[in-house]
């Protein structure tokens, strides 16, 4: 009776949704591998994973980033997060005042009241800047 109530409790666990508030522009400091490599790790053990790129961190998806030597690459990071099932979402007021505009596939263009929606909907939301 143990074995399958704790079994229960894994599985609960395992389907837990993880959301990102995520503030950071790209190659700007750490946060965006930081957030990139969390989400990974999230999807890897089964977690459902939301990502709101607010601020500079639409930025993070535009396409067309150049590729350096030694630098992560974060629109192929966040192109092989969609890939494994994250939802990301991108602020469109902050899309428009930054002129942002191509952005990668299956990134979605969203509103502030998403925010509430993935906080509400999430077991743990993290605000990362």
């Amino acid at each position: 009776m143990l074995d399958n109530s704790i079994s229960a409790v894994d599985e609960e666990i395992a389907m837990a949704t993880i959301s990102f508030l995520f503030f950071s522009g790209p190659y700007q400091s750490e946060s965006p591998e930081t957030v990139t490599e969390l989400a990974k790790a999230a999807l890897e053990k089964g977690h459902k994973v939301k990502i709101f790129c607010y601020m500079d961190a639409v930025n993070n998806v535009m396409m067309s980033q150049k590729k350096v030597p030694g630098v992560t690459n974060m629109e192929e990071q966040f192109r092989e997060l969609i890939a494994k099932g994250a939802e990301v979402r991108l602020c469109t007021l902050c899309m428009l005042v930054r002129g942002t505009k191509d952005t990668i596939e299956g990134a979605t263009k969203a509103g502030t009241p998403d925010i509430a929606e993935m906080a509400e909907g999430s077991e743990r939301f993290l605000v990362v800047f």
